[in-house]
């Protein structure tokens, strides 16, 4: 998001039409974090985290390809958008959500904060790796989707093993299960 316009520029798009893909970007976003809103509790977070971080690995897995064989235009638009949508549905949102239910209540609050940390810290390296990486010549474009996408396979692979579903769970119900012995 924070470099989409720089992204389509890099892929020979010219600024303008760059600028107008960020524009679908943004719009993506906001139509699919509203699909998260409405099937988080129909649906629940660890199937949307499941989608989501499968499809993003997919998503950025193409992009890098289409860095690597040098495609450009509306492919890649439809591929940064795909990415743009999984992450709007799943691991924009709900990370927030299942951090505020899965810590007992005696911590919550300290745990929350150190939840948030953590989140923005990762935000704010992704922002700041980006650049480093995507304009280094021996890394470039291609190679730094392909980390990006690696990542999302780890979430993926996490959220798979490690996460439980929360979706219509009390708060209690949820601090009984952390407390039962494995």
């Amino acid at each position: 998001m924070y470099y989409s316009s720089k992204i389509f520029e890099s892929a020979g798009a010219a600024r303008n039409a760059a600028f107008t893909s960020s524009l679908w970007i943004g719009l993506v976003n906001l139509l699919f974090t509203f699909v998260a809103i409405l099937f988080v509790d129909k649906a629940g977070r660890r199937p949307l985290l499941l989608i989501g971080t499968a499809v993003q690995t997919v998503a950025l897995g193409l992009v890098g390809w289409m860095f690597h064989t040098q495609q450009n235009g509306f492919t890649l638009l439809l591929c940064v958008m795909l990415f743009i949508a999984a992450f709007a549905m799943a691991m924009g949102p709900i990370p927030w959500i299942v951090c505020s239910e899965i810590f007992p209540g005696k911590v919550r609050g300290r745990a929350m904060s150190v939840a948030t940390f953590t989140i923005w810290v990762s935000c704010f390296l992704v922002a700041q790796t980006f650049p480093m990486l995507n304009d280094n010549p021996a890394i470039g474009p291609a190679v730094t989707f392909w980390i990006y996408g690696g990542v999302s396979l780890f979430s993926f692979a996490f959220v798979l093993a490690m996460m439980p579903e929360t979706k219509g769970r009390s708060l209690e119900e949820l601090e009984r299960d952390w407390k039962k012995p494995a």
